[in-house]
């Protein structure tokens, strides 16, 4: 700040005194003193200062937003704030019925944060009833999990469980807090564990302000933290923005990946979306079974048009996140291409994308050169920066 030349010398001192004075609430919200920062040490590895979770949108997906919009610097340090309680909540075992399980142990960083198994295990080794779904954004898919809606106008697409029966984030976390098979916890043990916890204290406070450890801001800040992840920095998008035509072929990829690239976009691109940053069907039957024990969205709502059908994933870091399908039934990318060009099953509410000409399930019948440049290509899609970045890691860790 610049001080005008002022003779009067009390007006001089008044000023100092004010600049001192926002200086200091500046520096409440920015860092943490060192009392603070002792006591959140003794459990946790944060930064002195807090990371910046803007997410920032490439010039391949509409070029220069911001996630948090243009605010204030002071605002702007508030939000990360929020975000930096939502890691450490999203984070911690002790925030489960017996403190062994917590949000990351089924939303692994390195696996997209998805779950390298079939199905995860909960609080008390019961396992979940599917498999835990990526979260993760494109920066034009805020606010939502995989595959969820986009916030930058279009069509509200799926939810962000299998069965399209959960529609907001909070939604989500509540629901697997109080999941008996997760974290087997209700909101109200929750917000009293949370309180018994000394440096949520001090992380409520810098978030929130005094006396603001309740239900809402939990949600609130897990859901700041999840959506601040924002995978656009993969092979794919470093391709998309050198001419901004997924159609076309990428400089930067090998004959193999586009290759991989056009059969991706001829077969699988009307479901999943061409350029990655949103799915084109919200949900749908793609022929797994004629028989389902599992039917997804049809057993939430007990529509014969239902049954079978489940949530269209989003495809970015898919070659991290196996395994794949809502019940983790093939371990690999290669399980999956062989599936959709052999295996689709005739199920009466198979997608219409997925019929051929004659209305029955689709036979892509690709070649095996074809099948590994599809694989070739998906593996493009993985974002090395995201899922080694400090921000998102674990802060209990070492």
């Amino acid at each position: 700040m610049q001080l005008n030349k002022i003779i009067n010398f009390s007006a001089i001192a008044l000023g100092c005194m004010l600049m001192l004075s926002s200086c200091q609430k500046e520096s409440e919200v920015l860092h943490y003193s060192a009392s603070e920062y002792a006591e959140l040490s003794k459990n946790l590895n944060l930064p002195g200062e807090v990371y910046n979770y803007t997410v920032n949108v490439p010039s391949h997906f509409g070029g220069d937003l911001i996630f948090n919009g243009n605010i204030d610097p002071t605002r702007l340090n508030r939000e990360n704030h929020i975000a930096t309680l939502g890691r450490v909540l999203f984070y911690d075992e002790l925030l489960s019925r017996n403190g062994t399980v917590s949000c990351g142990s089924c939303h692994v960083q390195t696996a997209g944060f998805a779950h390298n198994e079939a199905l995860s295990e909960g609080f008390d080794g019961e396992t979940t009833v599917r498999n835990s779904l990526a979260l993760g954004t494109t920066a034009m898919g805020l606010t939502t999990s995989y595959g969820g809606a986009s916030s930058f106008g279009g069509e509200a697409l799926a939810g962000f469980s299998w069965d399209d029966s959960i529609h907001s984030m909070e939604e989500q976390t509540q629901a697997a807090i109080e999941n008996p098979a997760e974290m087997g916890m209700t909101m109200e043990d929750m917000v009293d564990r949370v309180n018994s916890i000394a440096y949520y204290d001090i992380l409520f406070r810098k978030a929130f302000g005094e006396g603001e450890i309740n239900e809402e801001n939990l949600l609130a800040a897990i859901t700041k933290f999840v959506n601040s992840i924002s995978s656009n920095e993969s092979k794919f998008d470093e391709g998309l923005s050198q001419n901004f035509n997924a159609n076309q072929p990428f400089a930067n990829f090998t004959a193999q990946e586009n290759l991989g690239k056009e059969l991706y976009n001829t077969n699988c691109s009307s479901c999943h979306g061409v350029q990655h940053d949103f799915t084109v069907l919200a949900v749908a039957n793609n022929g797994l079974d004629l028989n389902y024990a599992d039917n997804g969205k049809g057993d939430k709502t007990g529509k014969a048009s239902d049954m079978g059908v489940f949530k269209v994933p989003f495809l970015r870091n898919i070659a991290l996140s196996g395994p794949y399908m809502h019940d983790g039934r093939f371990e690999s990318l290669e399980d999956v291409v062989d599936f959709y060009s052999e295996n689709i099953q005739n199920h009466d509410n198979l997608n219409f994308r997925l019929r051929g000409d004659n209305g029955q399930a689709m036979k892509m019948n690709l070649q095996d050169h074809e099948k590994e440049a599809l694989v070739a290509y998906l593996e493009t899609l993985t974002d090395e920066e995201m899922i080694k970045d400090d921000k998102f890691s674990d802060p209990f860790g070492e």
